[in-house]
């Protein structure tokens, strides 16, 4: 008898009709056992509830993406739940976000068992691990769930993360220009203020006086992040208005003067505005207006080449940094090196303060340029912090060239700040050809400050040699 049959059988009464236990359900069962029915109207119920549900009369048959990344080598699981799991061990470190960059950048993925338990780290790092979390809105939150570690291309760009939409945006400036305008002119309608921030700036790659229609019609934009953002990138336009109006306004800022007796030579300084007191208030101030120009525009309204000009500014620190931010502007690398190399070698903490993304560095080749030219190879080694390391890794999202990287963890490991979480900060910037080395100092240093640093380092290394095959 079926479970449906049972039950009908007794709702219709059994005094007249006694149930005969028959079937798989009545095995067992004696007919003239008393509680024959209520021990079948259990085996019915419990049939019923283990049951399966009714096939939908009409499939929705939409195709899964297959995440064919390999799974991370074996012996990296346990090493994984150490470094971003448990008490000490936070999952949004420098040490978790290096771990995530490094999974993404060789191509591989969680083991599906891991993830629960790994949950904040997972959920933290979500874009790089290309792991849905759920926390998306509506479909374009489900859909950027396969967007996150799929290819990227014309037809689904627009369903991807924020960062990830003005990465490809970026790196598609740099091959063809006209066409990432086209699908930038085409999406930023669609999009909210941050979003639009983010797909203007990264227009400052590849940008050329072809872009300026396009620019000024996005003028009277409803959010002043993003009008003060095309103002930027069309101030570096040269004949622009607002590139007029920018160096005009540095130019009434900027005093000539000489020194020397026997070698007269011409000195500039430049007056700050006066209700600009503070260091992070100047720092602003200087990224706004010289970062807005480039410093071949500003050489040239000065009467002077670019080198010229470094040497009449050598005296005055604040002109200099703003001249290094104008050279970033026009990607100037050898400017920015003269001054990181000369006078002011801390200069690469200024760009920290307002961020790469300011200045249009949104692809890893040109923050890796940047680096090059701005971190001296010689570091002060006395009085380098967690809270630098932490900032400039936050601000590259890649690890830095491999001999900026050495220059930062041989100053973290003779600075007076010297403690786990600048060794673990530097390290998570080590680039792979650098990690061997790395492993080899740390082993000689105490635990209780090298051990994170030092498991992170292993963990980076085991990816970089990928899944074994079995």
């Amino acid at each position: 008898m079926t479970p449906a049959a049972i039950i009908e059988a007794l709702m219709q009464g059994t005094g007249r009709r006694p149930l005969q236990p028959a079937g798989i359900l009545g095995e067992g069962i004696a007919a003239g056992d008393d509680a024959a029915p209520a021990r079948m109207l259990a085996l019915a119920v419990q049939a019923q509830l283990h049951d399966l549900p009714a096939p939908p009369t009409v499939f929705d048959e939409v195709a899964a993406a297959p995440d064919m990344r390999p799974i991370v080598p074996e012996a990296v699981r346990p090493m994984i739940l150490r470094l971003v799991t448990g008490k000490g061990n936070p999952p949004d470190d420098a040490a978790a976000f290096a771990l995530a960059q490094g999974l993404e950048r060789h191509g591989l993925r969680l083991h599906p068992f891991d993830v629960p338990r790994l949950a904040p780290f997972v959920r933290k790092h979500a874009e790089m691990l290309g792991i849905a979390t759920g926390e998306g809105e509506g479909e374009a939150g489900a859909a950027t769930a396969w967007a996150l570690w799929e290819t990227l291309d014309e037809t689904n760009w627009m369903l991807a993360t924020p960062a990830r939409k003005a990465g490809f945006i970026a790196d598609m400036r740099l091959a063809d220009p006209a066409k990432a305008r086209a699908l930038v002119e085409a999406q930023l309608p669609l999009e909210k203020a941050e979003v639009r921030l983010r797909l203007i700036d990264a227009l400052g790659a590849g940008l050329s006086s072809a872009d300026r229609p396009f620019l000024e019609s996005l003028a009277a934009d409803r959010a002043p992040t993003v009008k003060r953002a095309v103002t930027r990138l069309l101030a570096r336009l040269p004949g622009t208005g607002a590139a007029e109006a920018q160096i005009a306004e540095l130019l009434s800022r900027i005093t000539r003067g000489s020194t020397g007796l026997l070698r007269r030579r011409v000195t500039f300084s430049l007056q700050m505005p006066a209700n600009v007191k503070s260091a992070g208030a100047e720092i602003d101030w200087l990224a706004t207006n010289f970062g807005g120009i480039g410093c071949s525009a500003l050489a040239v309204a000065l009467g002077m080449t670019p080198t010229a000009l470094l040497e009449a500014a050598h005296d005055d620190g604040r002109l200099l940094r703003g001249i290094a931010f104008s050279a970033c502007a026009e990607r100037n690398w050898p400017v920015i090196g003269a001054i990181a190399n000369g006078r002011l070698p801390d200069i690469w903490t200024s760009f920290l303060q307002t961020g790469l993304a300011s200045f249009g560095l949104v692809t890893a080749s040109e923050r890796s340029d940047w680096a090059s030219a701005a971190i001296p190879e010689r570091l002060s080694l006395s009085s380098l912090d967690r809270h630098l390391v932490s900032a400039l890794h936050a601000a590259m999202e890649s690890p830095l060239p491999l001999a900026q990287a050495r220059a930062v963890f041989r100053a973290a490991t003779q600075s007076r700040y010297l403690g786990a979480d600048l060794l673990t900060a530097a390290v998570a910037m080590m680039p792979d050809g650098g990690l061997e080395d790395v492993r080899q100092t740390l082993a000689s240093m105490p635990p209780d400050i090298a051990g994170r640093a030092r498991l992170l380092a292993d963990i980076l290394v085991r990816l970089k040699e990928g899944p074994r095959p079995l």
